[in-house]
């Protein structure tokens, strides 16, 4: 029997495609290993996972970019952590393959071998065997620990091991972003005792968890995780070129209904998650899981490449609302705040997403941009509306709310107009708020009275039938926009 590996969380299941790249990279053909959710190495694969880790880590690792390396190198330089830190040391801080009392040593034997080498081509050889055999030697102490009674979390087959007198457990070093130490977070665990038990096979599998995630430009980590092992793989390998969320995220969708079909396709769409890692310190990272229900995969795949440009940075604060099941409503409301009430938050400090929202709306100094209803439309065809009809309407009540805006200025200045118009919004968005239409249909019909216009018959007909926020919201943002025309 050789040494089996459970896929069965997004963890467990990134660790699962690491593996398989690094087996795949190493000239093994990975699908021999797979069966269902379960990986197993014979036990001459298991014995090489070491050097097969190895050339993973190093396979990017070219005689230029090695060059570059030493031609930059300061005083205290350390190859290993030149090189591997890149790569790993965000998932496994100060774990025995990081921890820089251990990677000293390598660090010390290349800089004697650089005192009496001066051949590159022989220090890039020497070098990568240095850094070879440091993972050989920590993988080997790693298997050679005391086997406690405790069964192993992962694989529910081996044993944990014993190391400074306490049984393993998951914790930080083997994979930061979740920063769960029983030193650092106890009451994560009941009554402060993680049953998270860790055998040594299970613990140096984490270890290719690294490789399963995709780096972005932004030092952002994505991995999207289904139910089913052979496809995860296949879809984070197609979605390796994608350089931030947006793209990764539409081309999961894209792929997945490429792979899939039928009721399995239903299925696994609606376990389907992207789990984006977000660094935000040395040691500390947020982790973000968004699903995706078929009806949201359908409105993204129909409406993101129309996402407005203007919100490029609020893109990830939307992500978070849809897939949440968070309302655009709240969204555009908190934009809306920030724009009609700039002195209230004026000194607001909040780094949180809605606070995001809000410097956003203080960030538009004049008008509302037109592409602001984007976000009505993507709300309601998530609500399962007519898109059509929800477009059109959208599009005639900012119409309106302009033309109404437009009347105002020819009528008493564009100085004047914008006071009046000012309070008319900020009763307008209060009765939005509160979701009074009574208030908000008696505030507009008082602003067309004092814009001697009529009021159209089909408004007050749209505020009854359900279309309350789309037909507020939409006037409302036309009521302190500008004709595209104007914008361009």
């Amino acid at each position: 029997m050789g040494v089996r590996f459970y896929a069965d969380s997004w963890l467990t299941t990134s660790a699962g495609v690491g593996l398989l790249r690094a087996l795949e990279n190493a000239g093994y053909r990975w699908e021999d290993f797979v069966e269902g959710n379960t990986i197993e190495l014979d036990e001459e694969a298991f014995e090489k996972l070491p050097e097969i880790y190895s050339q993973y880590l190093l396979k990017d690792l070219s005689l230029e970019r090695f060059r570059e390396i030493l031609e930059k190198r300061k005083e205290k330089f350390n190859l290993y952590n030149a090189v591997v830190y890149e790569k790993i040391n965000d998932f496994f801080s100060n774990s025995p393959l990081t921890n820089p009392s251990g990677t000293k040593k390598v660090g010390e034997a290349f800089n004697t071998l650089l005192e009496r080498e001066g051949d590159i081509q022989q220090l890039f050889s020497e070098g990568k065997k240095l850094i070879a055999e440091f993972i050989r030697e920590k993988f080997s102490e790693i298997l050679n620990y005391q086997e406690s009674e405790k069964v192993c979390y992962f694989c529910r087959e081996r044993h944990a091991y014993i190391k400074k007198g306490k049984v393993k457990v998951l914790d930080a070093t083997n994979f930061t972003p979740l920063a769960a130490s029983l030193d650092t977070v106890e009451n994560f665990f009941w009554e402060g005792r993680s049953n998270m038990y860790l055998c040594p096979e299970c613990e140096i599998f984490l270890y290719f968890s690294a490789f399963g995630f995709h780096r972005t430009p932004a030092r952002t980590y994505l991995f999207v995780y289904l139910p089913d092992l052979e496809n995860t793989k296949r879809m984070n390998d197609l979605l390796r070129a994608e350089t931030d969320l947006r793209s990764f995220m539409n081309r999961t969708i894209v792929e997945a209904s490429k792979i899939l079909a039928g009721r399995k396709a239903d299925w696994i769409l609606r376990n389907i998650y992207i789990v984006e890692i977000e660094k935000v310190g040395d040691a500390q990272s947020n982790i973000y899981t968004l699903s995706i229900t078929p009806r949201l995969a359908s409105a993204i795949k129909e409406n993101i490449d129309k996402y407005p440009q203007v919100f490029n940075n609020l893109f990830e604060v939307f992500l978070e609302y849809v897939y949440s099941g968070r309302s655009l409503y709240d969204f555009i409301y908190k934009i809306l705040s920030g724009f009609f009430y700039k002195q209230r938050f004026k000194r607001l400090k909040s780094k949180g997403r809605d606070a995001h929202l809000i410097k956003k709306g203080m960030g538009f100094k004049e008008f509302l941009p037109p592409k602001l209803t984007y976000f009505i439309k993507f709300q309601e065809v998530l609500e399962m509306e007519d898109k059509e009809k929800v477009s059109k309407q959208v599009n005639w009540a900012y119409s309106e709310g302009l033309n109404l805006k437009n009347t105002y200025e020819q009528s008493m200045g564009k100085e004047k107009a914008n006071r009046k118009i000012e309070g008319i919004s900020y009763r307008l968005l209060d009765a939005i708020r509160r979701r009074d239409t009574d208030a908000f249909q008696q505030n507009l019909i008082r602003a067309y009275l004092e814009a001697e216009r009529e009021i159209p018959y089909v408004f007050v007909e749209a505020l009854k039938d359900g279309s309350f926020n789309r037909i507020a919201y939409a006037f409302l943002i036309g009521l302190n926009g500008r004709s595209k025309e104007e914008v361009e």
